[in-house]
């Protein structure tokens, strides 16, 4: 999945989730712990394969049910112990958005739960070899191909509608993180 695409799912999660908690508001510390959390496993892992070799795939420990997932639980049980538990919970979420997004990404082999099984679950690993740059950009080249073929034109609309039925939500909850991006915190200079 793309970056989009992982803070998107994150998002209508999170959204979903505080309305079945009965709370309509999400706030701007959620919105960014929660946008945060929904990128980290790659910020982690696509270096850590792509720059440095470490590992043989972009899903490594970061996106690890053995060793990344005990860590964002460690970290949200601090952050709530801390007096910070909307935002602590909103990392969790959008952390675990994106390793279910990973496993759920529409595949022709279907769902593909090894990835999130590091280091136990040997990966295949790439066949040719890149750096950072030009693995993203081969991949974003690839997906920009595909999205403009003609005969893929009705998943390319269901694609974009579904990316702007987020924003919309988001629009609906009040842009949340909007101030804290323009350095305004709680609606103050």
């Amino acid at each position: 999945m793309w970056p989009w695409e992982h803070l998107a799912f994150g998002y209508l999660w999170y959204s979903v989730l505080t309305r079945l908690a009965g709370d309509h508001r999400v706030g701007d510390a959620e919105a960014v712990a929660l946008g945060v959390g929904t990128v980290l496993p790659d910020l982690v892992d696509k270096p850590l394969s792509w720059s440095l070799g470490v590992t043989a795939t972009g899903y490594g420990p970061a996106h690890s049910l053995f060793v990344g997932a005990p860590l964002v639980a460690a970290l949200a049980a601090l952050a709530w112990r801390r007096g910070h538990g909307p935002p602590g919970a909103a990392f969790a979420v959008g952390y675990a958005s994106h390793l279910l997004g990973d496993v759920l990404a529409f595949r022709a082999d279907g769902p593909v739960l090894s990835k999130l099984l590091w280091p136990a679950a040997a990966q295949e690993p790439y066949t040719v070899d890149r750096s950072l740059l030009g693995r993203a950009g081969s991949y974003f080249g690839e997906f920009l191909a595909t999205a403009t073929q003609p005969d893929h034109l009705a998943l390319a609309l269901g694609y974009a509608g579904v990316l702007v039925a987020v924003v919309l939500l988001w629009a609906a909850d009040g842009a949340p993180g909007v101030h804290w991006l323009r350095g305004d915190v709680d609606g103050r200079r």
